[in-house]
């Protein structure tokens, strides 16, 4: 059985990066060693001999190609040493990820001053210059590197990053654009330009740009926290919020962020016991999260668990001692336990660090009403209706017809 020419030939020819061939001439080699070769060794059983031997000329015309670059062996240290970088930053040792990010960088501009035409060491220094926060400098290196060849999508998703990062959103959208223009499959341009325009508040297209990452990467975790928390804060959808809330923690049970959005949504979506379970054990992580302790606190106030509660905001008194939000919450939860005076306290002051807070008005009043002081509840409910509180009216109109 002998092989035809035209079956071997595309078979080999795939083995060699196009511009080695070009370069080594090995395109000319091949064509005259395969001619070399008599028609009886083109036999079937010689074909794993022939194959073998020109896919170890193909490496050795790789490295061939490798060893003319001498900006190659900085290049290729610059990125271990970025990738050791973002190991030590993912275990918090920011001390020393940002020497090798230094390194890195040292390393990047010796590589571009042996070779400024290249366009990879420019397009890494980018990237270890905006891990440090040097994102005006990034901006110039990834502009060099689309100089260079404008053909990558990455280099113009890392600088919209910086852009954005400069607060130049109008740039940064027109290079996730580019982005995408160049590789319409990348999850993470979608990701990126739709966090910007959720910034933007351009709710409907960024929730868009998250679909379609979504589609592309459907375990993106970072999506799923980021949409959750765009139709939690803007869109005040606690159901779709939850979904991709519970999506999240389904692909990563770790994600304290995740337990912590879950909880609030629970919370908004009345389900009291859930908030507190999550946002527990987010609090066991982070235990100086003012927003988790006082919302925590809150469903434990509604499920009449009021010494829990009254722990939870005199935490939150603690690291915020004019957090007017804390006092008012608990001194209600002091109200229920039929603590009337320290209640007062913590109200009077919730209403001094906010005079406009008619919800602290309102729960003095039910306070005063339950401590036997009638007439100041009145007066309370008189100013929250004053300050617009939808409920006031109605309980002027139930509890104080004698004060009218």
């Amino acid at each position: 059985m002998i092989l035809e020419i035209n079956y071997i030939i595309p078979t080999i020819l795939t083995l060699f990066p196009k511009q080695i061939l070009m370069q080594f001439c090995i395109f000319e080699i091949i064509i005259n060693l395969y001619f070399s070769f008599p028609k009886k060794m083109l036999h079937f059983k010689s074909h794993w001999f022939l194959l073998f031997f020109f896919l170890s000329l193909s490496n050795f015309a790789q490295e061939i190609a490798d060893s003319t670059d001498a900006s190659l062996p900085y290049t290729k240290s610059g990125t271990i040493k970025l990738d050791s970088a973002k190991i030590r930053s993912k275990h918090n040792d920011l001390k020393t990820a940002n020497k090798f990010y230094s390194d890195a960088i040292k390393d990047f501009k010796k590589a571009i001053k042996v070779n400024p035409n290249a366009y990879t060491p420019y397009y890494y220094l980018g990237i270890a210059q905006s891990k440090t926060g040097d994102y005006k400098t990034a901006v110039t290196s990834f502009t060099k590197a689309l100089f260079i060849d404008s053909t990558i999508g990455d280099a113009f998703r890392e600088r919209g990053l910086a852009q954005a990062a400069l607060g130049r959103d109008k740039e940064a959208l027109s290079d996730f654009n580019k982005a995408l223009d160049k590789n319409i499959e990348d999850a993470e341009s979608f990701y990126q330009r739709g966090m910007l325009k959720a910034k933007n508040k351009d709710v409907n297209s960024a929730m868009d740009d998250y679909a379609q990452a979504l589609e592309l990467k459907p375990n993106f975790e970072d999506i799923y926290l980021k949409r959750g928390i765009l139709f939690y804060t803007l869109k005040k959808d606690y159901v779709l919020a939850l979904i991709d809330f519970n999506s999240l923690l389904e692909r990563n049970p770790e994600n304290n962020e995740g337990y912590l959005w879950r909880g609030k949504t629970k919370f908004n979506g009345y389900d009291y016991k859930g908030a507190d379970k999550d946002l527990s054990r987010y609090l066991d992580f982070e235990p100086e999260n003012v927003d988790a302790l006082i919302t925590r606190g809150a469903a434990r106030l509604t499920l009449n668990d009021n010494s829990n509660a009254v722990r939870d905001f005199d935490e939150a008194i603690k690291l915020d001692p004019k957090n007017f939000i804390a006092y008012m919450n608990r001194g209600t939860a002091k109200g229920a336990m039929k603590n009337f005076t320290g209640a007062l306290e913590d109200l009077d002051m919730a209403i001094e660090l906010k005079f406009n807070y008619s919800s602290a008005y309102i729960n003095r009043a039910a306070v005063k009403f339950a401590s036997g002081d009638k007439k100041g509840a009145c007066k309370d409910l008189e100013k929250a209706d004053g300050l617009n509180n939808e409920k006031a009216y109605d309980l002027i109109k139930k509890y104080c017809k004698e004060y009218q």
